[in-house]
């Protein structure tokens, strides 16, 4: 079995820019969203192997043991670490930038729909400036998730449910990502507002995110986020702190695509 599994690994075996090998690419979105290889504007392809097309110069070429199938798919580089997305006849962009080193194993990922919903009496009323969701945005690249959605509300019952059932029942997203509300103050209303709108609980999720972080931090066993199922949505209720949310979840983004792809019926291809 561990032979199969060996001969079966999906590996970047060349990258090629026209002129010679490389051995390593740094990829970056441009401030114009341009694809930015090694610090230069390029158009960027994945393929098979194969005879090598001409070049549409500049550019460069990442060649797959496998391929890709999809338009629209992700095809993402050691588990999340660098993300491209496939377009048409082999053309890629940039998803999430970073490091590229030959020999990275990859696989191909359908985007997980994404909404982020920030509570917060302060920053509804523009006291604020949230910070927490362009941070969780930035972050659930990394799973290859693409915000559809994104608001702020205050600590309401009420307009908490009504986005979430919005998100949820009409736009079928699959992944909500709650910051704030989520603790023991009297205007902490978060988990009661989801609580009744959910079908299952996923009770592993908020451990998870509590005894993570509470190594470094006491006062995080005081949190109360959590998560659970709405139909085919998976929603996490996390701190409204930057940080307590970045904390919280990068515990748990490891499982998050797994239980997404559970949820919905989706597998990844292999």
């Amino acid at each position: 079995m561990q032979n199969v599994l060996k001969a079966t690994k999906k590996r970047l075996i060349r990258i090629y820019d026209g002129e010679r090998d490389l051995t390593a690419v740094s990829l970056r979105k441009g401030s114009l969203g341009e694809n930015m290889v090694d610090g230069m504007a390029r158009r960027l392809f994945a393929t098979s192997p194969m005879p090598l097309f001409s070049l549409c110069e500049p550019s460069l070429i990442l060649i797959l043991s496998h391929g890709v199938s999809d338009k629209g798919n992700l095809i993402s580089f050691s588990n999340g670490e660098v993300i491209v997305k496939f377009l048409d006849e082999d053309e890629v962009e940039v998803f999430k930038g970073g490091f590229l080193n030959l020999s990275a194993e990859y696989e191909e990922w359908f985007p997980i729909s994404l909404g982020i919903l920030t509570v917060s009496d302060r920053a509804s009323r523009g006291e604020l400036v949230d910070t927490s969701g362009p941070s969780l945005e930035e972050l659930a690249l990394s799973i290859g998730a693409v915000c559809k959605e994104y608001e702020i509300v205050p600590d309401s019952v009420d307009e908490i449910q009504n986005i979430i059932r919005k998100w949820s029942d009409e736009k079928s997203l699959d992944l909500v990502l709650v910051t704030g509300g989520t603790g023991i103050s009297r205007r902490d209303v978060t988990p009661e507002a989801i609580m009744p709108l959910s079908d299952k609980i996923v009770y592993g999720i908020g451990e998870c995110m509590r005894w993570s972080t509470a190594v470094k931090n006491h006062m995080s066993i005081l949190s109360r986020g959590l998560a659970v199922t709405r139909e085919k949505t998976l929603i996490l209720a996390l701190p409204g702190s930057e940080r307590g949310a970045r904390e919280c979840f990068s515990a748990v983004s490891p499982a998050l695509r797994h239980a997404v792809e559970v949820l919905t019926g989706r597998h990844v291809r292999h």
